[in-house]
């Protein structure tokens, strides 16, 4: 698997809940990994939602079938339970929703997503 080390401006970080107990000096210990385990669709984009707009895209570059982005909040500021999008090349975008709080790992697959 090919790892691609991704961040997010500042300013869009989310993640845990305020009053977590983490400090600041490990705010950027709030990262998780975007899996993709299609079989045959490339990931072009990944945005969440807050204050009532999408974020820029997170991605550098594709995230090909099999391959995996190392993504980071860099922050631990926010609600929980923010909405995702992810693009395809060649396919609509899809709309998701997770508790970040509680996310380590992202699978997308053929028709959904998982994760742990």
């Amino acid at each position: 698997m090919v790892a691609r080390s991704l961040a997010l401006a500042g300013a869009l970080g989310v993640a845990c809940v305020v009053g977590s107990g983490i400090t600041p000096a490990s705010a950027s210990d709030y990262k998780f990994k975007l899996y993709n385990m299609t079989t045959q669709y490339t990931v072009n984009g990944f945005k969440t939602y807050e204050d009532g707009e999408w974020s820029a895209n997170w991605l550098d570059e594709t995230i090909k079938p099999g391959e995996y982005a190392d993504m980071d909040w860099n922050s631990n500021e926010g609600d929980c339970v923010v909405p995702f999008r992810v693009s395809w090349i060649g396919y609509e975008t899809e709309q998701y929703q997770v508790d970040w709080c509680k996310v380590s790992n992202i699978y997308l697959h053929d028709n959904g997503f998982t994760w742990d």
